[in-house]
């Protein structure tokens, strides 16, 4: 037994140390590995679906809203200085911040003693030269009848008509000097140069004023502005829709805690200047019954005014937009491309039209979502 195990171990490997025998060895491992390994059976791959919101689009005519930042202003605001010099003796009694005042209505009364004795001085000193002009016109009616009658020189008739020139001059002086007085006395009684609220008071009873020294202001609450300002683009919007810009309406709305009044403006004017740093155009709208509400100068304010018209043009939220002109619209499921023409926006809405040789029909759906790896041709899914 052993001898015929020690025979086969010995014919073994003389098989073994042959190279054509482990070729053959390593033949029959690959085939059995070829014949023994999993199949893999195709995947078929799903196309994928991406789901969008979509708008119908049908053209007509827009005109959008401009909503602008504006601030309340005064229309009419005066300050109240002191024309002569002198003390405070009497003030009104709505002569406090705040109040409200009627036109010529006393706001400071300025020590007027001094002024009415100077008054006084002038009115006797016009008297006096009046009553010396008519003693000189009579002395040269004199002087001229007797000249007639060859009894008085030639010389006697031209110091006649002198004195008459010289105290018609001195009169005019006088008459001057009796006016200045009477402004004088006028001038030391400030009062409301029109009905307003009284702001910026600087002074009080008993104040010692020079010339042009500040004592209030007086803001005419009857005539308020909105100052508002419109890009140069918007200006040019608001020329390109025809007519002129004075009058047209405006809507005013102000934020007062948790409540927003509204007021209705008439557009008065365009500023005198355009700033050059923003290019921007300023707009003044006059408040409408400005007297009866409760609106201040320097109140901040949001303004509405009607912008450019738009004709027959589609709308889409702004997010419908691809490479700056173009739009998707779904078609058998999937999206295709519409080159527009973007004719403005009204806030996040975006007005176009077709570009010339393109077909958009009104009720195709334009997709609003955008989609980072979106394109002609991927399914889309709509949803609700």
């Amino acid at each position: 037994m052993n001898d015929t195990v020690a025979k086969l171990k010995a014919s073994a490997g003389a098989v073994f140390r042959r190279p054509w025998a482990i070729a053959l060895l390593a033949l029959l491992v690959i085939l059995a590995l070829m014949f023994t390994r999993p199949r893999l059976e195709p995947v078929e791959l799903q196309e994928r679906v991406w789901p969008v919101s979509v708008v119908e689009v049908r053209r007509g005519d827009v005109q959008p809203t401009m909503e602008l930042f504006g601030e309340v202003v005064s229309g009419r605001r005066t300050e109240l200085r002191a024309l002569v010099p002198g003390r405070i003796v009497d003030a009104g009694p709505n002569f406090r911040e705040g109040a409200r005042v009627k036109a010529g209505e006393l706001l400071v009364q300025i020590d007027p003693f001094d002024y009415r004795n100077d008054r006084a001085e002038q009115k006797a000193l016009f008297a006096e030269a009046r009553v010396r002009m008519q003693t000189v016109e009579r002395d040269l009616k004199r002087i001229r009848e007797l000249y007639d009658e060859n009894n008085v020189s030639e010389q006697a008739l031209d110091d006649a008509l002198l004195a008459v020139e010289q105290q018609t001059a001195t009169l005019e002086q006088r008459r001057i000097s009796l006016a200045r007085a009477e402004r004088a006395l006028q001038d030391t009684r400030l009062t409301a140069p029109y009905d307003g609220v009284v702001h910026g008071v600087s002074a009080d009873l008993g104040k010692q004023l020079s010339v042009n020294d500040k004592v209030a202001e007086v803001i005419d609450t009857g005539r308020l502005e909105v100052r508002f300002t419109l890009s140069n683009a918007q200006f040019g919007r608001t020329l390109e829709s025809g007519g002129p810009i004075e009058g047209r309406p405006v809507s005013v709305s102000w934020q007062v805690g948790n409540e927003t009044l509204e007021f209705k403006a008439t557009l008065e004017r365009v500023g005198a200047e355009i700033d050059s740093t923003t290019g921007g155009v300023e707009l003044y709208a006059v408040l409408d019954d400005a007297g009866t509400t409760p609106l201040r100068p320097g109140a901040f304010v949001w303004t509405k005014m009607e912008d450019k018209l738009y004709a027959n043009v589609m709308q889409a939220p702004d997010s419908a937009l691809y490479a700056q002109d173009t739009v998707y619209v779904v078609r058998d499921g999937r999206m295709e491309p519409r080159q527009i023409v973007v004719r403005g926006y009204d806030g996040d809405t975006l007005l176009f039209e077709p570009a010339p040789g393109v077909s958009i029909e009104d009720g195709d759906q334009v997709v609003t979502t955008q989609i980072r790896e979106g394109g002609a041709g991927i399914r889309v899914e709509i949803r609700e």
